[in-house]
């Protein structure tokens, strides 16, 4: 059997659906993706059955690792030794590019994120007062609470709002605003589902930032973040990432009232 052809008959594992979420985020940190982009490829990474499906994914984009190759059947004990070494180097620099993309400073944000001159220093998003703030300018400068998604980061957060003089179309803008603020457009059918980030129950949400890293078994986690907006979920329905610097990271899927739908473990 050919190693297209074995890709595409090989069952991925939860290890292979992680390494490739972590490629989609690397994508969405330095602009190759917007928010709608990734939350979609996301939810079909986590729902994907074989490594070609997964592969697909990422074939376009800058520095994604390569596709988890199969596992052979049957192997001599040299070439199970060699395989075994491959496999490690392949992982190791699997986690390499997917920790640049997830390495953003959780306190600074990305590069350029820095508030526009003159504006008001906003607190955490993860406080009660920060994500007032960020409601607030929602209200003022887009219209209202209701966003196609949003992926929310402890001091910034990438927002896909509505166009205000068509809802097929969106935009993704920064919070807090950057001086240049270079946002990115894209489309939605008319039927897909929005969110109203005004309906989070804040203290069980920030109750469960709080817990996620035992949940998943991610110890010294350096990066948390939430994401707002999957295209296979409720709209009511919420992610909550968590990884560390030792290559571990987990998800818990939660509704937006902190009722917890699943929890996707650290494997390893």
């Amino acid at each position: 059997m050919s190693s297209g052809a074995a890709r595409r008959a090989t069952r991925a594992r939860d290890a292979d659906r992680s390494a490739t979420c972590a490629a989609l985020d690397s994508a969405l940190v330095d602009g190759q993706l917007d928010t709608v982009e990734h939350r979609e490829r996301v939810a079909a990474a986590m729902t994907a059955t074989t490594l070609a499906e997964l592969a697909v994914l990422t074939a376009d984009l800058q520095g994604a690792p390569p596709p988890p190759a199969p596992r052979p059947r049957r192997r001599s004990r040299a070439g199970v030794w060699f395989v075994g070494l491959a496999g490690v180097l392949v992982v190791a620099l699997v986690v390499t590019m997917c920790s640049v993309g997830r390495s953003v400073d959780p306190v600074a944000g990305p590069p350029g994120a820095a508030a526009a001159d003159g504006a008001p220093t906003q607190g955490p998003l993860f406080t009660a007062a920060g994500w007032d703030a960020m409601l607030s300018w929602l209200r003022t400068e887009h219209r209202g609470t209701t966003v196609v998604g949003a992926t929310v980061y402890p001091t910034y957060a990438r927002i896909e709002v509505l166009e205000p003089d068509d809802p097929r179309h969106t935009r993704r803008v920064d919070y807090p605003p950057r001086k240049f603020d270079a946002s990115m457009g894209g489309n939605r059918k008319l039927d897909d589902p929005l969110v109203d980030l005004a309906t989070v129950d804040q203290a069980a949400l920030r109750r469960l930032l709080a817990e996620a890293p035992e949940r998943v078994g991610v110890t010294d986690p350096t990066s948390t973040y939430m994401v707002f907006g999957f295209p296979t979920r409720p709209a009511d329905q919420l992610g909550i990432y968590v990884s560390n610097e030792h290559r571990q990271s987990g998800m818990i899927i939660v509704t937006v009232r902190g009722e917890i739908v699943s929890v996707s473990p650290v494997n390893g």
